[in-house]
């Protein structure tokens, strides 16, 4: 299973021989690198649903939180492309789509939008080719934890072990940064912390590359009749 094939990636790109870092926190690191990817390589999907009777619908199965529409065509296989306005909508109740104009009961509207990939036990929609990566940034992760450990440790130790814990330390950091590097190059995404600090050309660079991810309104996903 993918989630068993990452966590072992994870163990093999950060060795912790001292089992300094519980399974738990190591888990915690693979979710929060899903939730990175996710963010940065976003799931394409498109689902064919039944319109009900007036202007509200359910999401389409496969919503996540986070997810935006791209497009929502009706009547759906015409060329050009008919496109409607369509918004996703938060409510007290959960996520529902909202149009603009009434669609007709039963009417299959066809919805293209973006969502969260899924790492577990049972699902997995993580591309073969960025499972590495993945576990290259919940490894890094892991080692900067390790990396905080060991600095802490130097602390209350003495003479050899006071050296020993200070090498640690560092290790682990670099080991933390190129393991980083080596996610966002896996992916092909700028990283923003290197955007951020604007280094030379390269910087200039990813923060133009950061600019060009689609955005949209944090409430509404409104795709306007017409085009994409």
């Amino acid at each position: 299973m993918a989630l068993a094939d990452i966590s072992q990636l994870v163990n093999d790109l950060a060795r912790d021989q001292g089992d300094v870092i519980a399974s738990d926190a190591r888990n915690r690191a693979i979710e929060a690198a899903r939730l990175q990817y996710s963010a940065d390589c976003p799931r394409p999907l498109v689902v064919d649903i039944a319109w009900p009777e007036g202007d509200w619908a359910p999401v389409p199965d496969g919503w996540t939180h986070g997810a935006w529409l791209v497009s929502a065509e009706y009547p759906v296989g015409r060329q050009p492309r008919e496109l409607i306005e369509v918004a996703a909508y938060q409510t007290p109740n959960g996520w529902q789509l909202m149009a603009a104009s009434p669609v007709p009961t039963g009417a299959v509207v066809r919805l293209s939008f973006m969502a969260g990939h899924e790492l577990s036990a049972t699902a997995d929609t993580l591309p073969e080719h960025h499972r590495l990566p993945v576990a290259q940034y919940a490894a890094h992760l892991v080692c900067h934890q390790l990396a905080t450990f060991y600095s802490a440790q130097r602390e209350t130790s003495l003479g050899a072990d006071a050296s020993m814990t200070e090498t640690r330390a560092r290790e682990f950091a670099a080991r933390a940064k190129e393991l980083r590097a080596a996610y966002y190059a896996g992916v092909g995404v700028p990283d923003p912390f290197k955007a951020a600090a604007g280094g030379g050309a390269s910087g200039a660079a990813a923060a133009a590359g950061v600019a060009t991810w689609p955005r949209r309104n944090p409430r509404f996903g409104l795709v306007r009749r017409g085009g994409l």
